[in-house]
């Protein structure tokens, strides 16, 4: 009969490990190892021990044998009343699922997980996921049994669930520069690295100046047996400086010189197109006023020469009625004489009155 439950457990795990990756192979074989170690030794204790035996009050499963209680794994003490608590404290025999403070078998000390503290949930997923229940909740870009995969890779290739860096590059995602000097960057928040003054570059791995005076990288300084030709390029340069500074004195003093001499002529031309202006306007004014004054007197001469003409016509006109008058006069004087005696000769002789 112990054989036959003996095969039937061993071929549960076998065929529960065909089912697992590789990775969980070996700890699933060692499991079974361990299991099938404990069945044998409880099948010993089992053929050595009298089921009737007043002492058996070994708890939790345990087997009174040889005077002493043979706990299953998992428990302990005396009588097997205790959990082996890994990283915790056995509640005992107060422990009762149902119960408010006493429904887990081990009180755990922080950090610490499982019903045997034996495991903290951070390392039970490789610090990168989370220990619920009886499988990890991965964090981020992992996955896996244990998030010990993944499928992000910033600087690098996939394979097989892993991320190759390239080169200059490390961490799960290869998200993380290799700085060859100075530090990585993360003000920028870019994969760049905070070089020294004397490099540059993304992993600061090249020299900052470049030359036939400058070593090579990694040194990248000033070559000491070329210090002379140093100096001399740097008295040169300093005449140079010297030189094109005087240059560019000489050339602001005849700019300003010029401005001077532009702004004179500027201004005294303007005064003199203010001047000529003015005259011209004056003899403008002159030379209307004298046509005006011309016109006038043009009028004026025309005016009386009219007057003067219609004067003398008057006068002509007058001494000609006069002329007239003075002839037709007798004849009137006469005509009226004339008349006078017609009109008496026909009204006959006046009476006279008495003078009584």
């Amino acid at each position: 009969m112990y054989c036959l439950q003996f095969s039937t457990l061993l071929f549960l795990f076998l065929s529960t490990t065909k089912a697992q990756s590789r990775d969980d192979s070996l700890d699933l074989d060692e499991n079974i190892l361990s299991d099938v170690h404990r069945i044998l030794q409880k099948r010993s204790i089992l053929d050595n021990v009298a089921l009737d035996d007043p002492r058996a009050e070994c708890r939790n499963g345990g087997i009174y044998a040889g005077g002493i209680c043979h706990c299953i794994k998992g428990q302990t003490g005396d009588k097997c009343e205790h959990f082996e608590c890994v990283h915790g404290l056995s509640v005992g025999f107060r422990f009762d699922p149902e119960s408010l403070l006493f429904s887990e078998p081990c009180i755990c000390e922080v950090g610490w997980k499982g019903e045997m503290c034996d495991y903290r949930p951070a390392e039970k997923c490789g610090n990168k996921g989370e220990w619920k229940g009886d499988r990890c909740e991965c964090v981020g870009s992992y996955f896996g049994s244990e998030c010990q995969y993944t499928s992000k890779c910033v600087e690098g290739f996939l394979r097989n669930g892993r991320c190759i860096c390239d080169v200059g590059f490390e961490g799960d995602y290869c998200d993380e520069i290799v700085c060859v000097y100075g530090s990585p960057d993360f003000k920028n928040r870019t994969l760049s690295c905070d070089c020294p003054d004397k490099y540059t570059g993304r992993r600061c791995e090249q020299c900052k100046k470049h030359g036939p005076l400058i070593e090579p990288f990694p040194h990248c300084e000033l070559d000491p047996s070329k210090k002379k030709h140093i100096e001399k390029a740097a008295e040169h340069r300093q005449k140079v400086k010297k030189g094109i500074r005087n240059r560019l004195r000489i050339i602001a003093i005849c700019v300003a010189a010029l401005s001077v001499v532009a702004f004179v002529a500027f201004m005294g031309r303007c005064m003199h197109k203010n001047a000529t202006t003015a005259k011209q306007l004056r003899n403008m004014k002159d030379t209307a006023e004298r046509h005006r004054l011309l016109t006038n007197h043009v009028r004026l001469q025309k005016f009386e020469e009219t007057v003067a003409q219609e004067c003398s016509e008057n006068t002509e006109a007058a001494r000609i009625e006069e002329r007239h008058r003075r002839k037709s006069e007798p004849a009137v004087l006469k005509l009226g004489i004339r008349k006078e005696k017609i009109k008496l000769e026909t009204k006959g002789p006046v009476p006279r009155k008495d003078t009584k």
